[in-house]
């Protein structure tokens, strides 16, 4: 599902579940945000490597068709993907799936009731200007 705000730097939003993957859209929307959301594993990788201009992808582990980790893994290996921003947004709160989600390239790890939308908003927002700020050092060196 595209849903598209003209000024806004995209994102993809990997959530199988709806009503979350509607909340988590229409708050960053509203934040000014495009999205481009996905349903499952298998038709978010499809998005994602349609996509390589995204700047952050939201990324559930619990999905149908392929689980996150193994969407997290097809990312980080294909070389068009592998730089792009990840931050992993889920329930699971085992510290050996943290640790492989980060090993494997997460840039973050959300455990989605520890935060808000909002505090999911900030997170966003720091790790896109982040990816600015170093973007606009390397054009400036």
């Amino acid at each position: 599902m595209d849903n598209t705000n003209a000024t806004g730097e995209k994102i993809i939003l990997v959530e199988d579940d709806l009503f979350l993957r509607e909340l988590y859209t229409d708050t960053l929307i509203s934040a000014g945000y495009t999205v481009i959301s996905a349903k499952d594993g298998e038709e978010g990788l499809k998005i994602i490597k349609a996509n390589t201009d995204v700047k952050l992808i939201l990324l559930d582990l619990m999905l149908p068709k392929i689980n996150g980790i193994d969407v997290l893994k097809e990312i980080k290996k294909d070389p068009n993907t592998k730089n792009l921003s990840i931050i992993v947004l889920t329930n699971l709160n085992e510290e050996a799936i943290i640790q492989d989600a980060l090993k494997l390239g997460a840039n973050a790890y959300l455990i989605k009731v520890d935060y808000t939308p909002q505090e999911v908003i900030q997170t966003v927002r720091q790790y896109i200007d982040f990816r600015h700020h170093l973007k606009k050092q390397k054009e400036s060196s």
